[in-house]
């Protein structure tokens, strides 16, 4: 009998410690399975309610999908201490470097009011450190500084999303400053050509007192200059020489694994 109970002692103390497991477990942060992508909304900050979060979600996939890319969104409470630049690159690297055609994820973290908006080197071939970021962020910077995140964050995507929509079809980033409009500079022409007839004829009105001279000599003002005296002195000559600066066969690179920019806001 006693041999019997010593038996079933492990089964009981099984029985009692196995739902207070699964009771911790269901309390901890589940890790996502092998090969499932990060969500690429993680809003640990709070910012968005469940809608906000869902229409931001369905946006940013299908800007994904039509681009095969990754653009996420990502904020947080706090950096801990750490720069908002690494912080975004090594999100970017861990969690979002499964962008075929390039990854950029958008950092936010409220307690130093940092943004930094990280490219992988594929995306900053279609989204430039130059033109293209600052045309970026100036889309959605107005939204983020006035609170309103939702509306800075569906800015940002539709932002990247026309942009990329233009390297696909043009084959080259778009940039602001390489923008020409025909018809803007027709306008131009013709305001600065009614411009400059008005001028004229102003100028033209207001030369009613001038008459048309017979002679050259007319022009003279008579007795004007009396030369008293002529003599040519020569002072000096100043020569300065410049060495010519020589040609460099060194190449210059921006280097760096990640592209972007970022600030306060």
């Amino acid at each position: 009998m006693r041999k019997k109970i010593f038996s079933l002692l492990p089964v009981l103390v099984l029985a009692i410690l196995l739902p207070a497991a699964l009771a911790a477990a269901s309390s901890l942060t589940v890790p996502q399975q092998t090969g499932s992508p990060v969500p690429s909304v993680v809003d640990q900050a709070g910012l968005l309610n469940d809608k906000q979060k869902q229409q931001l979600s369905a946006q940013i996939g299908q800007v994904e999908r039509s681009h095969g890319v990754r653009i996420a969104v990502v904020t947080l409470q706090t950096l801990q201490g750490k720069e908002p630049r690494q912080t975004a690159d090594a999100i970017l690297d861990r969690d979002y470097a499964d962008g075929a055609h390039g990854s950029m994820v958008l950092l936010l973290a409220m307690d130093t009011r940092d943004w930094y908006v990280s490219t992988d080197n594929s995306m900053r071939k279609r989204i430039t450190d130059d033109g293209g970021f600052a045309y970026l962020s100036d889309a959605f910077l107005p939204s983020l500084k006035d609170g309103d995140y939702s509306g800075a964050f569906r800015q940002y995507v539709a932002t990247a999303d026309a942009m990329l929509d233009y390297y696909e079809e043009q084959g080259e980033p778009y940039d602001p400053a390489s923008e020409f409009s025909l018809l803007a500079f027709i306008v131009a022409v013709v305001l600065a050509g009614l411009a400059a007839i008005g001028v004229w004829q102003i100028l033209l009105c207001q030369l009613n007192n001038v008459t048309r001279a017979v002679a050259a000599d007319s022009y003279l003002q008579r007795d004007s200059v009396a030369l008293t005296e002529q003599s040519d002195t020569y002072l000096y000559t100043d020569v300065t020489r410049t060495p010519k600066a020589k040609s460099s066969s060194g190449s210059s690179s921006s280097g760096g694994s990640h592209g972007g920019g970022g600030g306060k806001f």
